[in-house]
């Protein structure tokens, strides 16, 4: 009897999980059709079309923010600034990091069970061959790090996760410990919680103008040093 307790909630997981999917699939293919995905532009665009729904807009922003993570194209940072400014910070914070961890799970279902022509699908088919082979030999640090690491491609990351075997359990615990920390920032700063004198944004805005420039010009050979650096170590 446990035993069958236990397959029927295994069962009920998975269709609930499949579920979701298929919205957000469907809401992100309706959105593409009609042009829709000109709203993650800027943040302002996607405030005004999500605040349209009115008592809804919590729940299509998760939704938006769970599309984000499965379909790589769409920008992660404008929704969660867009949702900083809607809802404020602690309420943003929450959605984001609840729509994070089940987009991410989703991504993860949709590796394990679709395989990579579903892969080739949603995310660019060079980004996807470079990191399947770093994450072919099932490292568990090397995944976490390179969730915790600037330059690399979290989202896809999801996806080619669903490839290696690691289990739900551990995935699960690991997104929750490393992707929660770039909502933060944004969400203090989309919801304007983020209080520092104007000398202080002027240093901001330099290093991140820095960071900028050293990304686009560097940010590829960092990343190939960093990823040289973690095969090395598993070698």
């Amino acid at each position: 009897m446990p035993d069958h307790n236990n397959r029927k909630r295994i069962a009920l997981l998975w269709g609930t999980a499949a579920v979701v999917a298929a919205v957000v699939m469907a809401l992100y293919f309706f959105l593409k059709e009609r042009g829709y995905l000109e709203i993650f532009e800027s943040t302002e665009a996607l405030q005004a079309y999500v605040s349209g729904f009115g008592a809804w807009a919590p729940a299509i922003f998760m939704l938006l923010q769970i599309a984000q993570v499965i379909f790589a194209p769409i920008p992660g940072n404008v929704t969660t600034l867009a949702g900083g400014a809607m809802f404020g910070f602690w309420p943003a914070l929450l959605y984001s990091v609840t729509a994070i961890f089940l987009g991410s799970l989703a991504a993860f279902g949709i590796g394990r069970f679709c395989g990579k022509p579903i892969i080739y699908k949603l995310a660019p088919r060079d980004v996807v061959d470079k990191y399947l082979n770093v994450l072919a030999k099932k490292q568990r640090m090397t995944l976490s790090l390179l969730f915790l690491l600037p330059f690399f491609p979290d989202d896809v990351l999801c996806l080619l996760a669903g490839l290696t075997g690691y289990s739900w359990g551990w995935f699960a615990g690991m997104v929750l410990l490393t992707r929660p920390w770039g909502l933060v920032f944004s969400a203090l700063v989309g919801s304007g919680s983020l209080v520092m004198p104007l000398w202080g944004w002027g240093v901001l805005v330099v290093l991140a103008a820095a960071a900028m420039f050293f990304s686009i010009k560097y940010g590829s050979r960092m990343e190939d040093w960093l990823l040289s650096k973690i095969r090395k170590g598993e070698t």
